[in-house]
Order: structure tokens, then sequence, then C-alpha cells
């Protein structure tokens, strides 16, 4: 059982894990750019099919 802790990928499991994260202000601007597509593409269907709508007039 002892050896299966000290085991290397344990090891290197556990030294992974500790290592803390660095992340670029790139990535945020990145992931901002995003978000800030998927609005204006969510707006861009939302602002057509208001349009298709009241293009289609009353039925019936």
């Amino acid at each position: 059982m002892a050896d299966l802790i000290s085991s290397a990928p344990h090891v290197l499991a556990v030294s992974a894990l500790a290592e803390k994260t660095v992340r670029s202000p790139l990535l945020y601007a990145w992931w901002a750019l995003n978000l800030i597509v998927l609005a204006g593409v969510g707006y861009a269907v939302y602002w057509s099919v208001k349009k298709w709508r009241a293009g289609r007039g009353a039925r019936g």
C-alpha cells in the first residue's frame, strides 16, 4: 500500500494540483470578445424574427 502512495504518477498528480494557474489578460479579453459576439448574434436573430413577424401581417 505504501508503494502506491509514493508512486511516480501519484507524486505528479499531487504536484500538478498544487500549481496555481496563471491566466493571461489576453485570455479574458478573448472571452469578453466571444461574449460580445454571442450577444450580437442573439440580438440579430431576435431582430430578424421580429422583422419577419411584422412583415407577415395579421392573418385569420
